[in-house]
């Protein structure tokens, strides 16, 4: 998906992966569409790695960024069959055209809950993905993450998107400064148990477990302050 403007990271564009058994879906934030390939790869790898199973074939659309020497070498060394998408055939890939306008339904309607702008939708994308994951579909008795991962889902670390968020500042200094860095929340890390959140004061993406939250308070008397920071482009991850 995209491109859309993006104020983190500088990242546009969205690439989603299904699974066609369980749903399971993927959301990765990309800075343009070459990078696609290289993701599809790597999650490809992780997805064996951490689940067990086989994956027996990729169904991509027709884009020049999947057709790629090195993407079907790495594919054939896998046994893995590459499948295109015929134009204006959109049952071939209904699912995730319907899984891409619902997650869509679903950020929008969070940006404009949390008052925040729509430059944010990379990242509000990724934690409507991970609800999605958390969820019942029609036709399945478990939700995707617990197809794949074999346990269900903790619903612990789901806090509304944009809510402000306290992280102890570990640069702290009595003379000068604050005890805590304030930042808005952007979801939860995938990768290890805790949260995203940005700080505006420097336009970085931060990690942390050892949060606190105040969801009933959102940026929206600083929303000029988010503005300035995209006009002064200090977002570089």
């Amino acid at each position: 998906m995209g491109p859309l403007p993006s104020i983190i990271d500088h990242k546009n564009y969205i690439l989603t992966i299904q699974d066609c058994f369980s749903r399971l879906t993927v959301a990765i934030p990309l800075l343009d569409k070459a990078g696609a390939k290289i993701e599809l790869q790597r999650w490809i790898l992780h997805f064996m790695n951490t689940t067990g199973h086989k994956v027996k074939a990729v169904r991509t659309n027709n884009g020049s960024e999947f057709k790629n020497i090195i993407f079907e070498k790495f594919l054939k060394t896998k046994g893995i069959i590459h499948e295109y998408s015929i134009p204006y055939e959109h049952h071939q890939d209904g699912k995730i055209k319907w899984t891409n306008r619902t997650i869509s339904e679903m950020a929008r309607t969070s940006l404009n809950a949390a008052d925040l702008p729509i430059t944010l939708w990379p990242w509000e994308y990724r934690h409507s993905v991970w609800i999605f994951n958390c969820t019942l579909h029609a036709n399945l008795v478990k939700t995707p993450h617990e197809i794949v991962g074999k346990h269900k889902p903790s619903l612990d670390m789901l806090r509304a998107f944009g809510s402000k968020e306290f992280l102890y500042n570990h640069n702290f200094r009595k003379d000068i400064s604050n005890r805590e860095v304030v930042g808005f929340h952007l979801g939860v890390e995938q990768d290890s148990k805790g949260w995203l959140f940005c700080i505006l004061d420097k336009g970085k993406i931060a990690r942390a477990e050892n949060v606190k939250f105040d969801e009933s308070s959102t940026f929206q008397n600083d929303r000029a302050r988010i503005q300035e920071i995209q006009a002064r482009d200090l977002f570089d991850g």
